[in-house]
């Protein structure tokens, strides 16, 4: 069997899927149409607390830029697959896969 060359370590994938936040992100980028011309406003995900609001916006929004897993470009909250996207597509495909079967707290 081929292994595939991933930019992104598995510990780094795993990092990116690490909290609800960002997994339901990402989630929405897999299934979503997002492009640099249509790109996914973060603020129509499910409904935030203000905290919530400021993490995504200061941690993880951040945190998936510097891996390359989401790009932006003007407005802070409109998000668009990075260039190591593809990288973390199999685990968050296991996720939605299987979401039914995973913990609650999982989305």
């Amino acid at each position: 069997m081929d292994s595939v060359a991933s930019g992104l370590s598995f510990d780094l994938q795993l990092s990116a899927i690490h909290h609800i936040e960002r997994r339901q992100l990402l989630l929405a980028l897999l299934k979503g149409v997002a492009t640099d011309e249509t790109p996914l406003d973060v603020t129509q995900l499910p409904p935030r607390t203000d905290e919530q609001q400021l993490r995504m916006h200061h941690v993880h929004l951040p945190k998936l830029r510097q891996m390359g897993i989401i790009e932006s470009s003007g407005e802070q909250s409109h998000v668009s697959r990075g260039p190591h996207f593809d990288d973390i597509v199999p685990l968050l495909r296991i996720i939605d896969t299987y979401r039914d079967e995973l913990p609650t707290d999982v989305l």
